[in-house]
């Protein structure tokens, strides 16, 4: 029993390393700082790093608050009011 707790620790902190790599070089976090709460704080990491992601402007001609893109995915609009292209 105990060589599976020593294998699902030794996994945890894999997924936690890659985890971090991954997501903290993308994120206003940074990696250390994701590095080190996903090792410390293990039910609570992930909802840290999740919770620190760059708020996104959305769209001010539909109110499409998910848009991330140059143009809207609903309306298909810049932030200058121009339609896309196409």
């Amino acid at each position: 029993m105990a060589t599976v707790i020593i294998i699902i620790g030794i996994m945890y902190y894999i997924i936690a390393f890659l985890f971090a790599w991954h997501e903290g070089r993308r994120r206003m976090i940074g990696f250390i700082p994701a590095l080190l709460v996903a090792f410390l704080i293990p039910l609570f990491g992930i909802f840290i790093i999740e919770s620190s992601r760059l708020k996104t402007a959305g769209c001010k001609w539909c109110g499409n608050k998910y848009n991330e893109a140059e143009y809207c995915g609903l309306c298909g609009k810049n932030d200058a009011g121009e339609l896309k292209p196409g």
